[in-house]
């Protein structure tokens, strides 16, 4: 007997107990122009675009970073930054949130709120309205279909999405019409705003029954309704993208968008001076280059606050951090002082948290350890860890000796981990340097908790909502339950139960209570230590118009639609 193929629709629908049965979603299908083929799986492009050859160089902007992207589905990559610019490129959310942190329309005609009757006044049912000339990269209408399509991908558990995004709230999902979306929730969820502002639709017609979505070659060809279209990649290179002269917000104004990745800060900020690098993008400048910079006078200089804090990471499935006395005492290792000031040139602001000093739940009570190597030895004298002959501490058959990664070529977190790791060879710990492209630490090196300990910049999910469950709650290991973001494999029942009882609550000043209090507990059991929240200083040709850093988005080529150089 024929096995028939089952797609990613037809078992989102079998999701239980969201209020909806199975339904057999449309194939891909239509006529077009130009059909890209990859590994069986086909779809068509209208090829209205000019051909490379026929743009002056003043019609193409090089936006560079430090990472390369490589995953371009955006309900599964990894890497909030250089994949993040692939899908404000290629792909649409309902609403966007523009510098100030106000909503924008995108995919929706307007902002559901209660007040226009979009949101009940519980909260519960949500009411979106879509705009009517959108279309997808390949010239198939967007549709109501489409949104059900990506929220039901998102609560499918057998799908390993990045972030269920809060769709695990959802209790029914229906289309009133063509245009119009229906969304129950089976409690309030306070940060289900954010949540949709984060989800950038898929298209059913082309992903509905795809059999495997995770290894699906749309994920590196994709098709999208953004203002830009996927053109090609040259890995270990750069990616290009031609304008989509059919965008409902308006044809871009760039002929050529390229996303360029090169792995070191000062070969980036060499190729801005000579104008090969249009946007200096992701970390920017080099601290060590900031004052030299403003005075150079070939590009501007923009500083980006960005809702990302530096961490050092801590794997407490490994023995040596299993004991909270070890994380403590690193803590007091760690010169923060040194390490804002010297090697980030006091750009960056210390935080005590996972929040930024300046967002509204940043609680303001959480007191630094000082740095104080003394007090570190004291610690782990106290705890049993004692010095053995060849100067590394040990408790039973367990040694103080572990590796710390980050992704090779950052210069400044290079130097951090060297200051880091002499002092923790004065109080008796063996810390290793394990460095590797982004795409290796990021991948299952990090999301299968396989580390140590890592640096890294990561932000809260439901940015700008104070929530961290996907990061801290017990449910969320994925090296364990193959989902969420809790990669320190951290577990609290009370941080569970506050993370819970935050996103149930509408109310700020009982919301407020809760982060606080969220955020003693981090600071007190250190799963992660946070170092500093960023400010970047970006590297922006002159010719470059209309670039707005955005500190609620995770890079600041959310609104290139609207790019133009001179």
């Amino acid at each position: 007997m024929r096995k028939e193929r089952r797609g990613v629709a037809e078992a989102a629908s079998e999701v239980p107990g969201q209020g909806y049965g199975r339904r057999t979603l449309l194939a891909a299908g239509g006529a077009a122009i130009t059909a890209l083929a990859v590994g069986g799986f086909s779809y068509r492009v209208r090829d209205r675009h000019l051909a490379p050859g026929q743009l002056a160089l003043s019609d193409q902007c090089v936006d560079a970073f430090l990472h390369e992207a490589v995953n371009f589905n955006p309900l599964l990559y990894m890497e909030a930054g250089p994949e993040t610019a692939v899908e404000y490129s290629v792909f649409d959310t309902l609403w966007r949130v523009d510098p100030s942190g106000q909503y924008v329309p995108n995919l929706a005609e307007r902002i559901p709120t209660v007040g226009n009757g979009g949101i009940s006044s519980d909260g519960l049912d949500w009411t979106i309205q879509l705009r009517r000339d959108v279309r997808w990269h390949d010239g198939k209408p967007f549709t109501a279909r489409d949104v059900l399509f990506t929220l039901r991908v998102l609560m499918n558990p057998a799908i390993p999405v990045r972030s269920r995004n809060g769709q695990t709230n959802v209790e029914a999902l229906s289309a009133l019409d063509e245009h119009t979306v229906r969304i129950r929730l089976s409690r309030p969820f306070a940060a289900y705003m954010v949540a949709l502002e984060r989800t950038s639709i898929i298209p059913e017609h082309l992903l509905a029954m795809e059999p495997d979505l995770a290894r699906a070659p749309f994920n590196s060809r994709p098709i999208g309704t953004g203002p830009f279209r996927f053109q090609e990649r040259v890995a270990g290179d750069y990616i290009a993208f031609l304008p989509n002269l059919d965008y409902h917000g308006g044809k871009p104004a760039i002929g050529r968008l390229i996303q360029k990745y090169i792995p070191d800060q000062q070969t980036l900020f060499a190729q801005l001076q000579t104008g090969a690098v249009t946007v200096l993008d992701g970390k920017g400048i080099p601290a060590d280059l900031y004052e030299r910079s403003r005075t150079d006078g070939r590009f501007n200089v923009v500083l980006a606050p960005a809702p990302y804090v530096e961490f050092l990471y801590f794997n407490l499935g490994r023995p040596q951090f299993a004991d909270k006395q070890v994380r403590h005492a690193i803590h007091y290792a760690v010169d923060r002082t040194a390490w804002v000031d010297q090697l980030y040139y006091g750009l960056p602001e210390a935080t005590l948290s996972y929040l930024p000093s300046s967002h509204w739940a940043y609680n303001h009570m959480l007191k630094a350890p000082p740095f104080d190597l003394a007090k570190a030895r004291q610690l782990l004298d106290a705890a049993g860890w004692l010095i053995q002959s060849d100067g590394v501490r040990a408790k039973g058959d367990v040694r103080l000796t572990f590796t710390c990664s980050t992704a090779a070529g950052e210069k400044s977190r290079e130097e951090a981990q060297l200051l880091l790791q002499q002092n923790l060879r004065d109080i008796g710990m063996e810390m290793a340097i394990h460095n590797m492209p982004s795409a290796v630490v990021y991948g299952d090196y990090t999301t299968n908790s396989e580390f140590d300990m890592v640096l890294v910049g990561w932000d809260p999910m439901f940015y700008p909502d104070p929530d961290y469950s996907e990061r801290v709650a017990s449910h969320l290991i994925p090296a364990k339950t193959g989902r969420g973001a809790n990669y320190s494999q951290f577990s609290h029942p009370e941080v569970d139960q506050l993370c819970s009882e935050g996103l149930a609550t509408l109310d700020q000043e009982e919301r407020l209570r809760i982060y606080w209090r969220i955020q003693e507990i981090l600071l007190e059991e250190l799963p992660f230590i946070p170092i500093f929240s960023y400010r970047s200083a970006l590297g922006v040709s002159k010719q470059l118009k209309n670039f707005a850093p955005n500190p609620y988005t995770p890079c600041n080529s959310w609104n290139n639609a609207q790019w133009r150089m001179s």
